[in-house]
């Protein structure tokens, strides 16, 4: 009898570590109002985004005890970043690009190249906090803003408590997006600013 249980604790075990299950997290369609300055230099500024292919593979792997080992969720900061991008400056500016490498903007009254980055990305204590580097170009590179900004998520103590491993995507979904909109809420106006200091 014991013989025979030896084997099946073992193969237990092995499907219990071997079935780890993996989640990407992504923003999925995230959509939301960007306030609108009102200013002139936003309306008439191209913007290329820069965001490299090595900060679009970015992968940051998360796990909590209270919503399961066996659960692993590998966070996509880089790919969090260009959804962001991509819901922010089409309201704010009047064309954007987004390109892996330098690049400058073709047409616009006021052009600017913007290199971002995640230099860091965490998600613990049941909220996201990141790091988000951005350096402005304008044209021919001469550089008008390097800064980089901080940002704490909402907690999602509650969801990660009654929702578990099901409610788990969906905090670091939402703590990450509020860290990154209360980085953008900064760097739009910085963007601004740089673009109308007289050069």
């Amino acid at each position: 009898m014991n013989s025979f249980r030896g084997p099946v604790l073992l193969a237990a075990l092995s499907a219990f570590l071997g079935g780890c299950i993996s989640h990407p997290v992504k923003f999925d369609k995230a959509a939301y109002n960007v306030p609108q300055s009102g200013a002139t230099v936003s309306r008439t500024t191209s913007i290329v985004a820069v965001i490299t292919p090595e900060t679009l593979a970015q992968k940051k792997t998360i796990s909590a005890w209270m919503t399961g080992i066996a659960h692993k969720w590998d966070a996509e900061p880089g790919m969090m970043l260009k959804d962001v991008v991509e819901i922010e400056f089409p309201q704010a500016f009047g064309h954007h690009e987004i390109s892996a490498s330098y690049a400058e903007p073709k047409t616009g009254d006021r052009r600017a190249t913007v290199e971002l980055s995640v230099p860091s990305y965490d998600f613990a204590d049941f909220h996201a906090t990141l790091t988000v580097h951005a350096i402005v170009y304008a044209p021919r590179q001469t550089k008008l803003l390097d800064k980089t900004y901080s940002a704490e998520g909402l907690r999602q103590g509650a969801k990660m408590f009654w929702a578990g491993a099901f409610g788990m995507k969906s905090a670091i979904r939402q703590s990450s997006l509020d860290a990154f909109k209360k980085v953008f809420a900064e760097l739009r106006p910085d963007i601004e600013k740089a673009l109308e200091a007289p050069r």
